[in-house]
């Protein structure tokens, strides 16, 4: 996570290349989806036939590391916290403009062991196949090592482009039959400075033969008047290629109230109703008492409560404590988390899931 001021854009709706994938003896969904794959019917996820109702961890980032040995001081990408191109995990490494997949151990491999662990424990992966920030090496790896002059070449410069739909290729096409992909993500939280770019050329998806959901990833972003950076969240939700929309909330990350961030998710579900697709509340989080205070000079005020997750994960250990964390074993945080899965167990067995 993090927020800007430029909008959130469709533009990275390109490189999904096709995927073969041979129809089982059961398929739902539009897109043949096989038994175990998650789909859309109307504005619900669907499984195997039935409803599919879930509570998650936000912003595991699955799939977004890169190592980048080109720098420039004086450009991009200039890389901030979140283990951005220092993770011993990487799976493309850029070398002055030639990129090269590490499928070893410290690469694909490691994404193997996610996905088989997540197939063996029945949990659903949303992959996200870069990051419109430097964190965990971003769209500007790609545009600093193939000649890009600004952040947003990454969406139409065919050089930049064909790269991405290579990585996007060979990821894609690694786990087109794994059950444990809920989605593909093209990018976390896409940003363009300035442009329309929901009619831009790099709108290049090819989708037909993918049995996975796609989602662009954005924050949720709806024009608002007098503020012309803020894309319209209904004109991506509406692009035929998109199977859901995502948005994302930091209230005070963002300098907005509790009541705002009430009509921001209330709009979204009237953008899901209005468009019959699902929209996901995929990221949100309080600052933590000290971080708000260090980051942004202000404290909570007493009437605010905060609920923000940051859970272990899996058998690897606790995430990364980015500010917004909250770990399972503090007691109030972990008896939310619990109760509220508890709540979504109990609405799917209502549903006969």
């Amino acid at each position: 996570m993090k927020f800007s001021t430029p909008a959130t854009a469709a533009a990275a709706l390109a490189f999904l290349a096709p995927s073969a994938l041979a129809a089982p003896a059961h398929s739902y969904g539009s897109k043949g989806c096989p038994e175990g794959f998650v789909y859309t019917e109307g504005s619900k996820f669907m499984l195997d036939g039935e409803p599919f109702l879930f509570a998650g961890k936000s912003d595991a980032h699955v799939g977004l590391q890169q190592k980048n040995t080109t720098f420039n001081p004086l450009g991009l990408p200039q890389y901030g916290g979140e283990g951005a191109g220092v993770s011993p995990v990487y799976f493309q490494e850029w070398n002055n403009g030639v990129a090269t997949i590490n499928y070893g151990p410290t690469g694909l491999q490691a994404l193997d062991k996610v996905v088989e662990l997540a197939e063996q424990t029945g949990l659903k992966l949303i992959m996200a196949l870069t990051n419109n920030w430097a964190d965990y090496g971003g769209m500007d790896v790609y545009t600093v090592n193939l000649g890009g002059q600004y952040h947003d070449d990454f969406y139409h410069v065919p050089k930049i482009v064909n790269a991405f739909k290579h990585y996007v290729s060979v990821v894609v096409n690694r786990y087109k039959n794994s059950p444990a992909v809920f989605a593909w993500e093209l990018m976390n939280e896409p940003a363009a400075a300035a442009q329309a770019v929901e009619t831009s050329p790099v709108l290049q998806v090819q989708t037909a033969r993918i049995k996975h959901m796609i989602t662009w990833g954005g924050e949720g972003e709806f024009y608002e008047p007098g503020n012309a950076d803020w894309r319209e969240f209904l004109n991506e939700l509406a692009l035929p290629e998109m199977d859901f929309g995502t948005f994302h909330l930091y209230p005070d990350w963002w300098s907005k109230t509790v009541a705002w961030s009430n009509q921001w998710i209330l709009d979204h579900a009237a953008a899901s109703k209005k468009l019959n697709k699902p929209v996901l509340l995929e990221e949100y989080g309080w600052l933590l008492d000290a971080d708000k205070l260090a980051w942004l000079g202000e404290s909570t005020p007493a009437n605010e409560t905060k609920e923000s997750f940051g859970m272990c994960g899996l058998s690897f250990g606790c995430s990364t404590d980015d500010g917004f964390t909250i770990f399972l074993n503090e007691t109030d945080a972990g008896e939310l988390v619990y109760e509220h899965a508890r709540e979504v167990n109990a609405e799917n067995a209502r549903l006969g899931n």
